[in-house]
């Protein structure tokens, strides 16, 4: 969605807002002095794109927003095209070994909200004594994985075992 601009002229402050196109107000209140002010158009740039993501576009020059939204509807419901269904998987196999290529990819950080998930009843807060006993069972697990994989013959370049404390690339 975008993000809208206001400007209080009186107070002398700029606020935005996300809104969707069709919903963002001419004015609003400002936060300060409650009075009705405009949208700050200046600093608003346009990035928009109306185009198709390489599914369904080819050779139809259809680019607008409409059409395109109509194309993934008849594509949900019916299926893709054979070419177009093409297209997809070639991008898609190309996005998965660009993936794949990507060492930074596989060790990007999560950063999770917690809280906002606690409230929306998506996870539940552990006691100390919960988290260690998750800690401890994580750990077992992991040891068993190693010794198994172990067992099966699996082991660290120019070494004789997998070692736990060391996890390191096979190549």
């Amino acid at each position: 969605m975008p993000i809208y601009e206001w400007i209080c002229r009186e107070c002398k402050i700029y606020w935005d807002r996300e809104c969707s196109i069709s919903k963002a107000p001419k004015r609003t209140k400002c936060p300060e002095c409650s009075k009705l002010c405009d949208k700050y158009w200046q600093n608003q740039s346009v990035g928009i794109s109306f185009g198709d993501n390489g599914t369904g576009n080819v050779g139809t020059g259809a680019m607008d927003f409409h059409t395109v939204r109509q194309r993934y509807k008849k594509f949900a419901k019916e299926g893709y095209d054979q070419d177009s269904a093409n297209r997809f998987l070639r991008r898609q196999i190309e996005a998965s070994k660009g993936s794949m290529d990507d060492e930074s990819f596989r060790y990007r950080s999560a950063n999770f909200d917690y809280k906002k998930m606690a409230k929306d009843g998506l996870v539940k807060p552990l006691s100390d004594k919960e988290t260690s006993e998750k800690i401890k069972r994580a750990q077992k697990l992991t040891m068993q994985a190693y010794d198994k994989a172990n067992e099966m013959g699996y082991k660290d370049i120019n070494k004789n075992h997998l070692d736990i404390a060391k996890p390191q690339k096979q190549g």
